[in-house]
């Protein structure tokens, strides 16, 4: 019987949250976890807090990554502890897998915690499981609410945990439901409603991106595409319709987590390699800006320079760094496509004859072969600028070096010149030295020799009445002053001659 949209019903339906949060970096050992490593435990005591589920609000009791702190009496994360409480058959898997509840060591069970809540309103009762783990670096978590009556596809909306919690790899959300009377040609409609009512105030933005089947049940994706991990929608919705899939479903639990947290891994490597090329390429943009300043420059004077060449290595420096992290996201992302790859394989291994996995291939053919081939795109645009940024450097020092030997030769000639101008100072001054002591020698001698030698001179002796100055007439010292002018004149002229140096000596 056909049934409009309103009216259509899903029985027993499961929403899980698969939320993957990233424990270290991959340039940290594994004792350095990241700060917000533990946010997704928070995230689900305020979940917890939020809606009254008491095995929420009080998960930092029950992780072994969190300790007991007896002086106030609080629990604290404490990611070391996690090895620590390991049982002897979980040591050699550490590596791989880790379940974070504690639990009694002669269990076998998974270590999951179940809860419920009282009915609602409308007689529905709220159960779930949560199931925390590590994987690798990685902190996995699967929060399935369910309801185990048949309800309208408006009230899935109180399934859905993903506002409160955001994870940093990204999260996928299942639903798993079986369909009431619905006839199966109506279903990729149902699946449209039924994420419409999971994310109202965004589901205009998330149009099914692929279906195919898995377990002999119709399966839908729908993805947002953003590529932030944060802002990203990726939804599944998976109907009941075949009597092996349940438990099929099951038998690939494992493999479907490490796929899905492969998957985030990849976005966020991809994501990173692109924020790291955005950088890199800012600091290309600034470099070229000054090797166009350094092709045409202005006066720039050795200071400048100096700067210049203090200025590059703090922009070479995370160049380089944010290169490094672009090859090793690009690493991340081939390991995971192997990762993802395996588990592909084993979900596979276990489908029934009509199945079609071509929507978990395609992630793979097409999504990760573009990101690998942009990703060594901006690797060969970003691997000139590494030579750039040394042959930046040697022009600086070369110019540097040439300014500084065109310095130094003023300088020279500055000194050269100043020597030059002080020498003929210091020949100049001998020269007066010279007449003025020569003259004044040739007087004194004089003047001894022939006291008064105008009385030889009757004219002038008898005529002239002039004053006379210690013993001396003014006549006589003239005459005495011009015999030392007479004699010191030539005599300077001959020391000139003497300090003037030949053209060859030149």
């Amino acid at each position: 019987m056909n049934q409009t949209p309103t009216a259509w019903k899903v029985q027993n339906p499961s929403l899980t949250l698969y939320a993957f949060q990233l424990r270290q970096d991959i340039s940290k050992s594994k004792q350095q976890v990241m700060d917000n490593a533990n946010q997704l435990w928070e995230q689900c005591v305020a979940l917890g807090e939020q809606r009254n589920i008491q095995i929420l609000k009080s998960l930092k009791t029950e992780l072994r990554c969190y300790t007991y702190n007896l002086k106030d009496s609080q629990y604290y994360y404490n990611p070391t502890n996690e090895d620590q409480e390991a049982t002897a058959e979980e040591k050699p898997y550490l590596d791989d897998w880790l379940e974070l509840v504690r639990k009694d060591p002669q269990s076998n069970k998974a270590r999951q915690l179940r809860f419920h809540s009282e009915s609602d309103k409308n007689s529905l009762r709220l159960m779930g499981e949560i199931y925390p783990l590590r994987i690798h670096d990685t902190y996995a978590l699967d929060l399935t609410l369910r309801y185990r009556e048949t309800v309208d596809i408006a009230q899935l909306s109180q399934l859905n945990p993903a506002e409160q919690i955001q994870a940093s790899l990204g999260q996928t959300l299942l639903l798993f439901a079986k369909p009431v009377n619905i006839e199966e040609s109506a279903y990729q409609d149902l699946a449209n409603h039924c994420v419409a009512a999971l994310v109202k105030e965004t589901a205009e933005h998330l149009q099914p991106s692929k279906t195919g089947q898995l377990f002999g049940s119709p399966i839908f994706e729908y993805d947002n595409h953003k590529q932030k991990p944060r802002e990203r929608r990726h939804i599944l919705v998976w109907f009941d319709s075949h009597p092996d899939t349940l438990s099929k479903s099951v038998e690939a639990y494992h493999s479907l987590l490490n796929l899905l947290c492969c998957r985030s891994k990849i976005l966020y490597a991809y994501d990173q390699s692109r924020q790291c090329n955005q950088s890199a390429r800012e600091l290309s943009s600034q470099l070229e800006q000054k090797s166009e300043e350094l092709i045409q420059p202005p006066e720039e004077t050795l200071e400048d320079l100096e700067e210049w060449l203090k200025l590059i290595p703090h922009m070479a420096f995370p160049y380089a760094k944010y290169f490094r992290d672009i090859e090793d996201h690009r690493t991340a992302i081939t390991t995971n496509i192997q990762n993802y790859t395996s588990r592909l394989e084993k979900i596979q291994a276990l489908s029934l004859p009509n199945d079609n996995l071509a929507w978990l291939q395609n992630f793979l053919d097409y999504t990760c072969q573009q990101w690998q081939n942009q990703i060594q795109i901006d690797l060969n645009y970003l691997t000139p600028g590494q030579n750039l940024f040394e042959q930046m450097t040697a022009t600086i020092r070369g110019i540097i070096e040439v300014k500084q030997a065109e310095s130094d030769r003023n300088l020279e000639k500055t000194l050269q010149a100043n020597e030059a101008a002080a020498q003929k100072r210091e020949k100049k001054l001998e020269v007066v030295i010279t007449l003025v002591g020569t003259g004044l020698a040739v007087s004194g001698i004089s003047s001894q020799v022939a006291p008064h030698p105008t009385e030889k001179i009757p004219s002038v002796s008898k005529e002239a009445n002039l004053p006379s100055y210690f013993g001396y007439s003014f006549l006589d010292i003239l005459f005495h002053i011009l015999i030392g002018v007479i004699i010191a004149i030539p005599m300077g002229i001959i020391v000139w001659w003497w300090r003037t140096p030949s053209k060859s000596d030149r």
